[in-house]
């Protein structure tokens, strides 16, 4: 039980088993975190060259992605798209991972339907939230391997 209470009441990537909080930064991550702060400003504009990859490859007539509000200071830490249905994305996430490639459904379930908040209906957040997932976006994530996801997604949207 006290292992879910330190990962957010995650039991593996897309089910809850209760309540939790983010306790994992360990002494180790910690000093990791302070040995790359000196390279956030690298980090965050390969990130911005990977967003701007992806926005220049994947074919929006059949994808959303979200729109920053304006004077928004953004760390690219997230690339998050719609699709049109669940279907689709399970479909891409299935063809994604037979290249061992992970994206990640971060922001499913909606919270709304998680059993132990028992909270009431909200059909927009539950509708996104089936439909939307997060590529891969970090700052070593090569303009090859972009275009393979992209291509790999356009294809079979």
């Amino acid at each position: 039980q006290l292992y879910y209470h330190h990962n957010f009441g995650h039991h593996g990537q897309e089910a809850f088993h209760g309540l939790g909080i983010n306790a994992k930064t360990s002494e180790l991550q910690a000093a990791m975190g302070l040995a790359v702060f000196d390279h956030l400003d690298f980090i965050f504009s390969e990130r911005k060259r990977a967003v701007e990859a992806y926005h220049d490859i994947l074919d929006f007539s059949k994808l959303k992605t979200f729109k920053l509000r304006a004077d928004t200071d953004w760390n690219y830490h997230y690339y998050p798209v719609i699709f049109e249905s669940e279907a689709v994305l399970l479909s891409i996430k299935d063809i994604l991972n037979k290249e061992n490639i992970f994206p990640r459904r971060y922001f499913y379930p909606s919270l709304n339907t998680i059993e132990y908040l028992s909270g009431q209906e909200m059909p927009i957040s539950e509708d996104i939230s089936k439909r939307i997932l997060c590529l891969p976006l970090y700052a070593e994530l090569s303009n090859e391997n972009i275009e393979k996801i992209s291509t790999l997604i356009n294809q079979n949207l």
